[in-house]
């Protein structure tokens, strides 16, 4: 009936405005961890070997939806002289996994994964680089089980536990054991 229909309509108006009202204030919100957040990843990312690091969090408004309506872009310079570009287009492989560890060690108490793996994060890196990958992966575990593949000794070294992997020829054929 048309009285139902005009009741639903100003229902979905009531629920709209309540949603972009949430939607703005979860965007502000957001814009002012990011400001915090981009801060303390550029200063762990010079710690992890990056010494020219330039970060910032963009954000693009979207249609809504259940996250909200921001679309966030990780814009990232490991270079002096290179602009700034999205993190997934411009990264290597090593700065990719090591903006990944500065990042989960931010947010280890909040985050509810139970099970990290880190493949030869600290390719690359040595030195006091790499003490300090050494001390973020065991900080790290103590809020979750970390997996890392090193050749490094002193990765190594701060591990609860040690696996061996090694290639061999059997019967014309290379395995892993």
């Amino acid at each position: 009936s048309s009285n139902n229909i005009s009741e639903l309509s100003s229902v979905e108006n009531k629920k709209r405005t309540i949603r972009d009202k949430s939607n703005k204030d979860l965007s502000s919100i957001r814009k002012t961890i990011a400001s915090q957040f981009e801060e303390k990843l550029i200063v762990s990312l010079k710690k992890l070997g990056i010494p020219n690091v330039r970060f910032k969090v963009i954000f693009e408004e979207c249609e809504p939806t259940i996250n909200g309506i921001d679309k966030v872009i990780f814009m990232f310079s490991a270079n002096p002289g290179l602009p700034l570009a999205p993190l997934a287009e411009i990264a290597s492989g090593g700065e990719k996994s090591r903006v990944l560890l500065a990042i989960k060690s931010i947010f280890s108490s909040f985050d509810q994964a139970n099970l990290l793996i880190f493949d030869e994060i600290d390719s690359g890196v040595s030195g006091s680089v790499s003490s300090y990958v050494a001390n973020l992966l065991h900080d790290l575990s103590h809020h979750q089980q970390v997996f890392c593949v090193t050749h490094q000794p002193l990765i190594a070294a701060f591990a609860d536990n040690h696996f061996a992997l090694k290639k061999r020829v059997i019967a014309g054929r290379t395995k892993s054991v």
